[in-house]
């Protein structure tokens, strides 16, 4: 398996998407697992707000993710789009960073995120491409390369964060790691990016806008993406109650916030390079089922934990859900579009769109009439149930 990911490496353009997702998790993850503690705990925004802020930014994120999708199926020019997405993540790391405020942080997370994460996308799309440009590369190999490298981010940065907040640091100082990983994104994509055309002419589509957007919108390949959208969603709860549960259930504080996302991340990167054999003997669906299990169970039991000492065990199985519905239906999305790479990344977008709306919906709704525990329960019982149905599905 990891001679497989060896030889992998060895693609120009995988190697380019593999390094600059390396170096962009960590901006990322410096955010991330801190968001709704920055938004509602620090800035003092009410549930509902930062609801409405994450569900607007998903849907622009979304709307930016097709558009580019398209666009860069039709032009082949990658290397441009994503140097955009790139600066708008650095511009919109610097406004927190000097103004941390309500305002700004709804233009920075409701609008300025969506349309730098553009970028998350474009690198499973260059994975595509050179899987279909090299044929020694495995799709799945390098999509699960690709999105592994991501959760490895996952797991160092939140400890290293962890670390600095109990020696005093101010957690507002997450925005200028994003500011400078941002920055060294920017130079490995100007200096790396492989020379001559990314695509051939005949692989580029031929199709409008409109068209295109039609191709990747038929009722079948909605109806699988809204199925992974709910799935996903546990994890969009997670990240929204996870800083929650540790400060108000489960008797922490913002270091074990890191501590515990940091611990997860470190159990799906393995489970991530995994996926790539176990799609061998198993279906794509049923690996998400089982996924879907786990982490929707750990997510029930973590708000039902008395402790933080007893929370500290779900790491594991938490790590192992994650690692399966994070990774997956990456290959099981671009599947439904497969020829077009572009186009099939920013359907990811969609089931993320999806799952925050669902996430969001679930904490605005749940939150006024049930504990943050029902509330997680209540997700978890929806991620499982959309589980079963992708299943039965043929």
């Amino acid at each position: 398996m990891f001679q497989q990911f060896r030889s992998a490496l060895k693609d120009p353009l995988l190697r380019v998407a593999f390094l600059c997702i390396s170096l962009m998790g960590p901006a990322i993850a410096s955010v991330m697992p801190f968001q709704s503690v920055i938004g509602v705990e620090r800035l003092g925004m009410p549930d509902w707000l930062y609801a409405l802020v994450v569900s607007f930014g998903a849907v622009l994120g979304v709307v930016a993710a097709v558009t580019v999708g398209i666009v860069t199926d039709q032009s082949g020019r990658y290397r441009g789009v994503l140097t955009a997405s790139i600066l708008v993540g650095a511009v919109a790391g610097l406004g927190m960073l000097l103004a941390p405020s309500v305002p700004m942080f709804i233009l920075v997370h409701a609008v300025l995120f969506p349309i730098a994460a553009t970028a998350y996308t474009q690198y499973f799309a260059l994975a595509a491409v050179a899987a279909e440009r090299n044929q020694t590369l495995d799709k799945d190999a390098a999509l699960s390369l690709v999105r592994a490298a991501f959760a490895g981010s996952f797991a160092v940065t939140p400890p290293l964060w962890a670390i600095a907040l109990a020696a005093g640091a101010d957690l507002m100082t997450v925005y200028g790691v994003l500011v400078v990983a941002n920055l060294v994104v920017l130079l490995v994509v100007l200096q790396f990016w492989p020379q001559g055309q990314l695509q051939a002419e005949e692989a580029r589509s031929k199709l409008s806008f409109v068209a295109s957007l039609k191709e990747v919108t038929t009722k079948a390949i909605l109806l699988r993406l809204s199925l992974v959208a709910v799935i996903s969603s546990s994890n969009g709860l997670y990240n929204i109650l996870l800083g929650l549960l540790v400060l108000n259930r489960l008797g922490g504080d913002e270091a074990d916030v890191g501590w515990f996302a940091g611990g997860v991340a470190a159990v799906e990167m393995p489970v991530m390079l995994a996926g790539a054999v176990l799609v061998k003997r198993y279906t794509r669906r049923g690996l998400i089922l089982a996924g879907a299990f786990l982490y929707s169970g750990s997510l029930s039991l973590l708000g039902l934990m008395p402790s933080m000492a007893l929370a500290w065990w779900l790491i594991l199985p938490f790590g192992i859900g994650a690692g399966l519905i994070l990774s997956v239906p990456v290959a099981y999305v671009q599947g439904l579009v497969a020829h077009r790479p572009g186009a099939g990344s920013s359907l990811l977008s969609l089931t993320h769109l999806g799952g925050i709306t669902v996430a969001s919906a679930v904490f605005a709704v749940g939150a006024s009439f049930l504990s943050y525990t029902g509330v997680a329960m209540l997700g978890a019982g929806f991620a499982v149930a959309a589980g079963i149905v992708l299943y039965r599905l043929r």
